[in-house]
């Protein structure tokens, strides 16, 4: 009940100097007034009469409407994991709009996109949209994807950025220097999104008062940015393709399900816009109910082991333990493994990791990372400012040129040369191209490598899988887990093939480089410490190992698996 009083209004218990209805409602859902009707139903107010009011459904509310700005009014950290056709974005853009207008004098908004095709495809659209339809503040600046408070100036605002390869680093620079009482940050299409970005819009919470994350996403990989901010509280386990809502780490993920949608509840297409049985139909027909496409773009959930194949997958990687440490039953070797990058945006990385037998089972622990950082000079070639961090990494941590090796592919062959000269001729040379070798794949799989693997290079990756499934893989981390789990392979004909690395690049927008430095560790680990994907242990050492050759060539002792004193 509305009571006019001269020069203004009473409502909700409070005298407003304005009898202006979107303006109460705003006010009210900012600060939540004792006798309102609480943010969420203030929010919707506020909607209605400065867009419904004025072009009658220009913003549809319906059960996935409701649901998402609901959620977005009460929750200060909320993912939403949906299909295509959701309007997650389009929710998002009209309640980050709404919230601006509430107090747009100390409101800054992020949204992020991976791309700025795909920011002014996606959610800077639909926020231009709507602010033509009803200006109320604002300066827009199409040219930089903005709408500053005050013309020529981005202390308050929406700030559109694109978060890809080559814009990362100017985009965080613009999200650290964003500083506002009210800070609202939208991140669309997030499992693409860089992990770095991701962070640094999370640490602007320390510096608002009042802070509000939203991260949009279709399911991809539970352990990409988006899978990690939308799992369960108490596992992944508690939850399922029927879970429509539940906790998270920081607050809570929304779950939307093609299946649900309101249109398919209408029995008809009401909403135009959203999903409908004709899109479901059309893509069970083209792709099987049963694969990737179908889990992601229309039940807008993870999909089961196996239905995409990847390297590794999170299942597996906790069956075997594979994040947990390990403890050497007695003494282990330090190797090293190069993925070498120049240019590109991949990064040139360094991983080292200690072979030693665990319960009798011969085991590669993984130890730390570096990225070996160069400074382009003409008087110091990168080649030689990688051979020279890296030989430098190598002798502070024990690791001997006999057990260091490098991918030699492609540009990395000159980088080898140098190694070689610089340091030892010891050091091992990997070939991720070519043919895969003729020995056999696992003691339970006899079939020669060139029989079951199309190329070199997926011979060696699946190496790494073999030794997570017999639990001779320890200390994987997060990051590496995670490029192992979003590379697919396929089958082709026989043979199993892996995703190219440039495909990978493509879709994921990110370089497998930690995952190429564990393979390469893998594979001399293998070749010089004689780790296979066997259950071989110190009892049984292989007679005539290139590891026991090196020990007797240099009158060396060892307790390591295979090795003994001449």
């Amino acid at each position: 009940m509305v009571e006019v009083e001269s020069g203004g209004a009473r409502v909700y218990g409070k005298w407003f100097p304005v009898v202006d209805r979107q303006a109460i409602e705003l006010w009210s859902y900012l600060h939540d007034p004792v006798g309102g009707l609480g943010r969420y139903e203030h929010m919707r107010r506020a909607i209605d009469a400065i867009w419904n009011a004025y072009a009658p459904e220009s913003f549809i509310w319906n059960d996935w409407s409701e649901l998402l700005i609901r959620t977005f009014c009460e929750n200060e950290w909320v993912t939403v994991t949906g299909p295509a056709a959701s309007w997650k974005t389009t929710s998002a853009a009209v309640f980050s709009l709404a919230a601006f207008y509430a107090d747009p004098r100390n409101t800054v908004v992020i949204c992020t996109s991976t791309t700025l095709d795909g920011l002014r495809r996606r959610i800077w659209k639909e926020i231009s949209k709507f602010h033509r339809l009803r200006p109320l503040f604002g300066n827009m600046v199409q040219s930089r994807n903005c709408l500053q408070y005050e013309k020529g100036s981005d202390e308050a605002g929406i700030f559109g950025l694109a978060t890809d390869k080559g814009e990362i680093d100017k985009a965080i620079g613009k999200i650290i220097g964003f500083h506002s009482p009210n800070l609202y940050v939208v991140v669309d299409e997030m499992p693409y999104t860089p992990e770095a970005i991701v962070e640094a819009c999370v640490n602007l919470l320390s510096g608002a008062k009042r802070f509000k994350f939203i991260g949009l996403g279709n399911a991809d990989d539970q352990l990409d940015p988006h899978g990690r901010m939308c799992a369960p509280k108490a596992g992944w386990d508690s939850i399922s393709v029927e879970s429509e809502r539940w906790e998270t780490r920081r607050g809570v993920c929304i779950h939307l399900d093609g299946l649900k949608s309101p249109n398919i509840r209408a029995g008809k297409s009401k909403y135009p816009g959203l999903l409908t049985q004709s899109d479901i139909d059309t893509t069970a027909e083209i792709y099987g109910v049963d694969s990737s496409q179908f889990w992601q773009m229309r039940r807008g959930f993870w999909a089961p082991e196996g239905v995409q194949k990847t390297v590794l997958s999170m299942p597996m990687i906790v069956r075997s333990r594979a994040q947990e440490t390990a403890f050497f039953d007695s003494g282990h070797v330090v190797g090293a493994g190069l993925d070498p990058a120049f240019e590109g945006g991949d990064r040139c990385t360094l991983r080292f990791g200690k072979i030693g037998a665990v319960e009798g089972k011969q085991t590669l622990l993984l130890d730390e990372r570096l990225v070996i950082k160069t400074v382009n000079t003409p008087d110091d070639p990168t080649h030689y400012q990688i051979v020279r961090a890296v030989r430098e990494a190598c002798l502070e941590r024990g690791v001997s040129p006999f057990c260091f090796a490098l991918d030699a592919t492609g540009e990395g062959g000159g980088l080898a040369a140098i190694f070689q000269r610089e340091w030892s001729r010891d050091i091992l040379l990997i070939e991720f191209g070519g043919r895969p070798s003729k020995r056999p794949v696992s003691p339970t799989n006899p079939k020669r490598a060139d029989q079951e693997y199309d190329r070199r290079v997926t011979e060696l990756w699946f190496f790494v899988r073999l030794l997570v499934q017999n639990e001779q893989l320890k200390g994987l981390d997060e990051e590496t887990a995670t490029e192992f789990c979003r590379r697919w392979w396929e089958m082709k004909g026989s043979y199993i093939c892996l995703e190219t690395k440039a495909k990978m690049k493509d879709r994921t927008r990110a370089s497998p480089d930690n995952a190429d430095a564990t393979v390469v560790l893998a594979e001399m680990a293998r070749a010089r410490c004689g780790l296979n994907a066997a259950s071989l242990s110190h009892s049984q050492p292989r007679p005539d190992s290139p590891w026991k050759r090196f020990l007797l060539k240099r009158n060396l002792q060892s307790d390591y698996a295979g090795a003994q004193s001449p």
